[in-house]
């Protein structure tokens, strides 16, 4: 039999260690420290951003070593989910071995407790009294009551045994806060999509690298179940155009999720504060089913999404949707300043005539509210921001494979009675823009500051030698055609300011400059699509969280015992013991009143100790 009950208690130790291990207090703290240092570094450092712009701010050895820990989306990585997992089975142990426990303390509370019991309680007090048992047990009786106090008595012989508590539900603070950790982590864990995850782990689920695919030509392996439970996804979504699937980044790649409805745009509007800085922005949208059915109609801003069958449409942000820009490329050099006209949409790349270069159009903005500072403006403290207009944005490519980026503004600024055509160039995106501020002629246009740079370039093939005497007479010639009316204050002006511009020529990195003319724009909203079913449980869980921290430091549970006995003289006897769990200060003081009153009524204390925790464990 002994042999038999060996083998049984081998056969469980290793489930008790188990268990032990799993509900441990040391274990819960670890997991929630390790959490808050993942969550720190997902709130720190920006997530799902393209790899790119990872390797760029920190550079390759330090890229390649935050990737391979995956801080680059840290709650999409297996080890955050597993610390999220484990933390909800250490939590759930730990309920399940402490709750019944804890709804026995709640039902049962002993109305006797052993003398040795009562003198190791924190507070204990000791007295006789000349009054009778039952006027002493009265009157420590109301004292309890006047505290709040509903105490219970027990008759015993010549003892009578008085217990009362406060708190009764001090323990439901445990249960409430342990539960709300299972019940916001087991729901963020279920909003992470585990299924997806776990294919993406095994390879049945890929994401696709190439950012220029239309949406029919990436792989199949790249989408996610139409009935996915939860996910997350963007889209920037031009004026008048309809989508029926999201993007969800993933690494270096991404995946498409298909969404059970379609969403198209009707407009986009934007308001702006006097700083340039955007105000509000409303996306007008409608859901069609897959046959055409609308199913909502309303409009998105920030904050104030839009849901529809457990979906949430969130405004996220906004860009060009492909405004539609028409430009005047003229060449550095051309005979006359001819120039030529292009047409494209922003994202397309067009041809530069025959020269071999090619013009990648990559934004438009509507409003460039900028310091007067930056463009050379004196200050005015009335109003330190000017509005240089729309601009656009744009990449040329060389026929050798280099580059630059570009940004021209539509509006001429003027300075001291001139006005100057601004155009930003950089040769790579970590540099600073360099501008260039050519004289603009009759009507705005750069036409004769092209005319004047050629006649300046013919000259020199002839033979001529640099000289302001020279500067003027040609420019006179120039003039004599493209500007007859000017004055000679205004040819002077125009003549120093050309010179200029030709010194800040010399670094210019292409040989023709791009002004725009008309434009025809278009805005695109950026929409996040959110299903979250989980997200509902989570705010319960907060709420559940929020009252067992309430009831924990609100709610502190209170015990007293007393033992009056009955002495041979017809005196009696008081052993008092009581403790709390917090307010420990406070507590002190409140037996130490119902001592004072006691002592007024008469009762003597023959032995009185007062343990105060508070050296060790603080009020």
């Amino acid at each position: 039999m002994q042999a038999q009950t060996d083998v049984m208690m081998r056969q469980r130790s290793p489930w008790r260690l188990l268990g032990s291990f799993l509900g441990s207090m040391r274990l819960a703290v670890s997991l929630l420290v390790l959490l808050a240092i993942a969550s720190i570094i997902g709130t720190i450092l920006s997530q799902q951003q393209p790899y790119s712009n990872y390797a760029l701010q920190f550079g390759p050895f330090w890229f390649a070593v935050f990737r391979t820990l995956g801080l680059y989306d840290v709650y999409r990585t297996a080890w955050y989910t597993g610390i999220v997992a484990f933390l909800v089975l250490s939590t759930a142990t730990c309920v399940t071995r402490n709750t019944p426990r804890m709804l026995r303390d709640i039902r049962e509370f002993p109305l006797r407790q052993r003398e040795n019991a009562l003198r190791a309680q924190p507070h204990v007090l000791e007295m006789v009294s000349a009054q009778d048992r039952d006027a002493l047990t009265e009157r420590l009786a109301t004292l309890l009551r006047a505290s709040g106090f509903r105490p219970r008595l027990l008759e015993e012989g010549d003892s009578q045994y008085l217990a009362a508590r406060k708190g009764k539900y001090h323990r439901l603070g445990y249960f409430l806060t342990h539960i709300a950790i299972i019940v916001i982590c087991a729901a963020a864990l279920y909003n992470a999509d585990i299924p997806v995850k776990w294919a993406e782990l095994t390879g049945s689920l890929r994401p696709a690298t190439d950012f220029d695919l239309p949406l029919s030509k990436i792989p199949a392996s790249a989408f996610m179940p139409v009935h996915n439970p939860a996910y997350r996804g963007i889209i920037t979504l031009p004026e008048g155009q309809t989508a029926d699937a999201v993007f969800e980044l993933a690494g270096n790649g991404y995946l498409v999720q298909p969404l059970p409805f379609r969403i198209h745009l009707k407009a986009f509007h934007i308001q702006y504060y006097s700083t340039g800085m955007p105000k509000d922005f409303v996306s007008d949208v409608v859901l069609y089913s897959p046959q055409g059915k609308v199913l909502k109609e309303g409009a998105i801003r920030v904050n104030h999404p839009m849901s529809y069958d457990g979906v949430d449409i969130y405004q996220s942000s906004f860009s060009d949707g492909g405004s539609l820009l028409t430009m005047r490329s003229y060449l550095l050099g051309a005979a006359d300043g001819h120039s030529d006209e292009l047409q494209g949409r922003v994202g397309q790349t067009l041809k530069a005539g025959n020269s071999g270069y090619s013009v990648q159009l990559k934004n438009f903005d509507l409003y460039n509210i900028v310091p007067r500072s930056a463009v050379g403006e004196p200050r005015d403290p009335r109003h330190p921001t000017v509005n240089l207009g729309p601009s656009f944005t744009y990449v040329v490519h060389d026929p050798q494979g280099g580059g630059a980026e570009m940004k021209t503004y539509m509006q001429p600024i003027t300075r001291d009675g001139q006005g100057f055509f601004v155009q930003g160039y950089r040769r790579s995106l970590g540099d600073a823009y360099q501008y260039v501020y050519i004289p603009t002629g009759p009507a705005g246009s750069i036409h004769l500051f092209m005319a004047y740079l050629a006649a300046l370039q013919q000259a020199a093939k002839e033979g001529a030698n640099a000289s302001p005497a020279l500067f003027s007479a040609v420019f006179d010639r120039v003039a004599a055609r493209a500007a007859p009316e000017w004055t000679a204050a205004q040819k002077e002006r125009f003549v120093e300011a050309s010179l200029q511009a030709l010194a800040s020529l010399h670094d210019y990195p292409v040989p023709f400059v791009l002004t725009l003319s008309q434009f025809d724009h278009r805005w695109a909203a950026g929409l996040q699509v959110t299903k979250w079913p989980g997200t509902t449980l989570i705010y319960w869980g907060c709420v559940a969280l929020v009252l067992g921290i309430f009831i924990l430091f609100y709610l502190p549970q209170q015990k007293v015992w007393a033992q009056i006995q009955r002495r041979a003289d017809g005196s009696s006897k008081l052993l008092l013991g009581a403790g709390t769990d917090r307010n420990r200060l406070d507590f002190a003081r409140q037996f130490a009143g119902w001592r004072a009153a006691l002592e007024a009524a008469g009762a003597q204390p023959i032995s009185a100790r007062e343990t105060h925790e508070e050296v060790h464990h603080g009020p």
